[in-house]
């Protein structure tokens, strides 16, 4: 199972280090792109990219590079003028590498050009689109970021409760996450007093002490572990996955209001509580769907996000053109692929991150919620 899609350490956690932050674009080895406030760590050995309040530690030796704004635009000439004049491709991969750094007016134009020299190229219609999108969501009014904010923020009802976002980081925490951990109610001290061993529990890491007592079975002592940052799933999610989905699905509306298939999703989610929700929308989606890898003739239900099997989920087959998808998406009047093809690095990366979970699908005990 794929557990990382870059290389090195990746930690979800504070900012600790006195060098001050700057808003950059950061490049990694294995050619991840993300912008956010950017910090070196006081030795020079990590890189701390902090995006939407959530944080990523990265190994320096595994960063490319690290760019600020006023490199961005001579950056940009650079290589577009290093290209073909009649190079399609080049500047098709220039725009979405402007794309993954937010440099919206740049991937335009790099898109733009591409389809001057081939009106009728798919793959420039289709970045034009995601970039309009993920610029509407990065207009929107940031919002306060951090779980005690969105606690009270949100709407009642509307999103799931802090209680919940809990069940959530606890379920999918792994072995390898460096969380920060509150455990309530002397809750340590009650599972050794069910017979834990002291001595290997205490010199464990708060990651591994929670999960000792969460794989108790024990519902008493798992509700007073609160994962208080986030799982690298959970961290993945909000950082690099949940935008690429939010710019081709909702941004346009057809999976952010009434009237699209009964699957909504909250297309400003920069807050804990709409975030975790458009999660567990997405982990409890499914339908039934006839072809693809299916059995026999009859439909078969496939979740959205299925963790075994993972370029079966819908969430990647109904993003493909219908063409291409073993699954395809319904036929509804105008529907846009989120993806170009299985290659792009849209579905790629999301597929990555999809590997990454625990294959067991958690039971967070979440009972009900309203939308």
């Amino acid at each position: 199972m794929v557990r990382r899609w870059w290389l090195g350490a990746l930690a979800i956690c504070l900012l600790a280090s006195a060098l001050p932050a700057r808003q950059g674009t950061l490049s990694t080895t294995d050619g991840r792109v993300m912008q956010g406030d950017i910090q070196t760590s006081p030795d020079g050995k990590t890189v701390n990219v902090t995006i939407y309040g959530s944080t990523l530690t990265l190994d320096r030796s595994n960063v490319v590079s690290i760019d600020y704004p006023g490199d961005a635009a001579g950056d940009f000439q650079k290589r577009l003028g290093a290209l073909d004049p009649n190079d399609v491709t080049g500047r098709l991969d220039l725009s979405r590498s402007e794309l993954n750094a937010r440099q919206y007016d740049l991937a335009a134009q790099a898109a733009k050009d591409a389809e001057r020299l081939d009106p009728h190229n798919p793959d420039a219609a289709i970045l034009l689109d995601t970039i309009q999108g993920e610029r509407a969501l990065d207009a929107k009014p940031a919002a306060v970021s951090g779980a005690g904010a969105a606690a009270t923020t949100a709407p009642s009802g509307k999103y799931l409760a802090m209680d919940d976002v809990y069940a959530i980081r606890r379920g999918e925490l792994m072995p390898d996450d460096q969380v920060r951990v509150s455990f309530l109610n002397n809750v340590r001290k009650r599972y050794l007093g069910s017979g834990g061993d002291a001595a290997a529990f205490n010199a464990g890491s708060e990651t591994q002490q929670a999960l000792d007592i969460l794989q108790s079975g024990d519902a008493n002592l798992a509700k007073d572990v609160h994962v208080v940052s986030e799982p690298h799933v959970m961290a993945d999610f909000r950082v690099l996955v949940q935008r690429r989905i939010l710019a081709g699905c909702a941004a346009a509306g057809c999976h952010s209001g009434a009237g699209a298939g009964g699957f909504v999703l909250y297309p400003d989610a920069r807050e804990t509580l709409p975030s975790y929700t458009n999660f567990y929308i997405l982990e409890q989606a499914g339908r039934k769907v006839i072809g693809g890898d299916t059995i026999g003739g009859g439909a078969v239900y496939r979740p959205m996000i299925d963790r075994v099997h993972a370029q079966s989920s819908l969430l990647l087959q109904f993003g493909l053109p219908r063409s291409m998808a073993g699954s395809p998406h319904p036929e509804v009047k105008g529907f846009r692929p989120m993806f170009v093809s299985p290659d792009d690095s849209n579905y790629v990366e999301i597929a990555r991150w999809i590997e990454s979970m625990n294959p067991i699908v958690p039971d967070y005990g979440i009972k009900r919620m309203d939308n």
